[in-house]
């Protein structure tokens, strides 16, 4: 059997299977009034596109020359731009409603319209997106959700002054006599005290899906993971018209490998021309940090742990992003108060599983990770087989600034949080899934395990925590309250010039 092709970097854009990684972000909400002008307007802008093929590049070298140095300051920077489009934009810049009708339904509808749409998949009950409440569309940022949106302009650099020079640039080229208008600019910005940690205080993006084609083995080590608890998935999982993983034992391998390393159907979603494109899902994720850290230093003694414990129950790490469940090959004491010193090893603190922590001792079992993305767990849905096609490849950026608890905030907006973006082949299975079948789902893993107590979207939901007085977690309050969002398809470099109507430049 001939090895399946490698990802074409050169034709992916650079924030599905690079991640930009930058400090500073801008993402322009735009709506396309003249489909002829957006066309030219886009042609203008597809040579300004980011590959995978250099964000790849750029970030291996940055990387090389960081760890030589020690430091990363002034030694590289680039600046980076990825487009997305909503399926409205598509129509307004002139896809054929045939076209656009092979595209997923949840990307056609809209993540306005999917808030509480059920979504019955069994052996799991119907569950929806939760967004409903304070955190229900009509309470969200205008005009996000709106069929006005056409597309997401995202913009991405090392330094505050680059990126906004080059979105001064970017606005200076859009017609605001109605062509291509600027309906909406939010912006994203690394935690300066505490780079790599999201509002809450935890560091964020550890895990992460490595993919075939793109990230590479160790040496001398498990040819199926890159750095070593990372599984190496097959790229169509996140980009269309690649081999996917199989939600099935592998029965080529003696012993069985898990989880099955073979190539599964290639990933099929819209027209051919939507080969090397990938569903984007945006949620501007606002977080209450002082209401998050009252009711930790409230619950924690009454449970009897130290309220740095409690938050690493809730979320499955400490901190810094070792886990609690103890990693492979290193006993590791649970319920520390201070994080053991490996979670300064990102190489390491990710290789771990579940399988020996079947009554969630150490990660209780509605913690947010293990919510998530539930390894080896056994799972109504099949165990880790089916669990790898959940996977989403996540490229999130904190907004607003950081809170400081210990000064008084009486003028504080409370306008913080994380804007969560995520890649995959399918917005139903995998985003969907996760948020609805896992995160608000108190019967996942299984019965009174309660939901996601970071990201579901419920105002008070149960938590089992073992070794805990359940009559002091009565209901658990939530502090993640969603502000907006939608569903975008990210196309190809090549795609781009289809859209715009026009051949593609040799070289291009």
């Amino acid at each position: 059997m001939a090895e399946p092709a490698a990802p074409n970097l050169a034709n992916i854009q650079g924030n599905i299977l690079g991640g930009f990684n930058k400090d500073f972000q801008s993402f322009l909400f735009l709506h396309f009034s003249d489909r002829d002008k957006g066309r030219a307007w886009l042609e203008h802008m597809a040579p300004e596109i980011a590959t995978s093929e250099e964000v790849v590049a750029f970030n291996t070298l940055f990387k090389q020359a960081n760890r030589r140095r020690g430091h990363e300051y002034g030694i590289l920077k680039a600046t980076w731009t990825n487009i997305a489009f909503t399926a409205s934009g598509l129509k307004a810049l002139g896809v054929p409603d045939a076209e656009i009708a092979t595209f997923s339904e949840a990307f056609r509808q809209g993540m306005k319209a999917r808030a509480a749409t059920p979504f019955p998949t069994p052996p799991f009950p119907p569950a929806s997106l939760g967004d409903e409440g304070d955190s229900d569309p009509s309470h969200w940022i205008a005009p996000l959700g709106s069929k006005d949106v056409h597309a997401i302009l995202h913009v991405a650099s090392d330094s505050h002054a680059d990126l906004h020079a080059t979105v001064a640039r970017y606005v200076q080229n859009l017609d605001f006599n109605g062509t291509v208008k600027r309906l909406f600019t939010q912006e994203g910005i690394v935690r300066q005290d505490e780079p790599g940690h999201e509002h809450f205080g935890f560091k964020d993006g550890v895990s992460q899906p490595g993919i075939r084609g793109v990230d590479l083995p160790r040496p001398g080590g498990n040819p199926n993971e890159g750095n070593p608890g990372q599984d190496l998935l097959w790229p169509g999982e996140f980009v269309l018209g690649y081999p996917t993983q199989i939600d099935g034992p592998d029965t080529v391998n003696t012993p069985p490998v898990v989880p099955n390393p073979n190539p599964g159907p290639v990933s099929k979603s819209g027209p051919p021309w939507a080969a090397d494109g990938s569903y984007l899902v945006f949620r501007r994720l606002r977080q209450d940090v002082a209401g998050f850290h009252a009711q930790l230093h409230q619950l924690a003694p009454a449970n009897g742990l130290d309220p740095r414990v409690f938050a690493a129950k809730l979320v499955g790490r400490y901190h810094s992003g070792c886990p609690l469940e103890p990693l492979k090959g290193q006993p590791q004491g649970h319920d520390a108060p201070d994080d053991p010193a490996v979670g300064a090893d990102s190489l390491r603190n990710n290789n771990f599983e579940y399988g020996g922590d079947p009554a969630g001792n150490a990660v209780p079992r509605a913690s947010h990770i293990r919510k998530t993305y539930p390894r080896d767990e056994d799972t109504p849905g099949g165990g880790e087989n089916n669990t790898q096609k959940r996977r989403l490849l996540r490229r999130g950026v904190p907004f607003g600034l950081s809170l400081n608890l210990n000064a008084p905030a009486p003028h504080d907006s409370g306008d913080r949080g994380l804007l969560f973006l995520c890649y995959q082949s399918s917005i139903e299975e995998q985003f969907e899934f996760v948020q609805k079948i896992w995160v608000n789902n108190s019967g996942f893993p299984q019965g009174g395990d309660g939901e996601d107590p970071i990201i579901a979207q419920s105002k008070t939901g149960l938590f089992a925590c073992p070794g805990a007085n359940p009559a002091n977690i009565p209901a658990l309050k939530h502090f993640v309250t969603t502000t907006g969002g939608d569903y975008f398809f990210q196309p190809s470099i090549s795609a781009l010039y289809h859209i715009a109507g026009v051949p593609q430049p040799l070289g291009a």
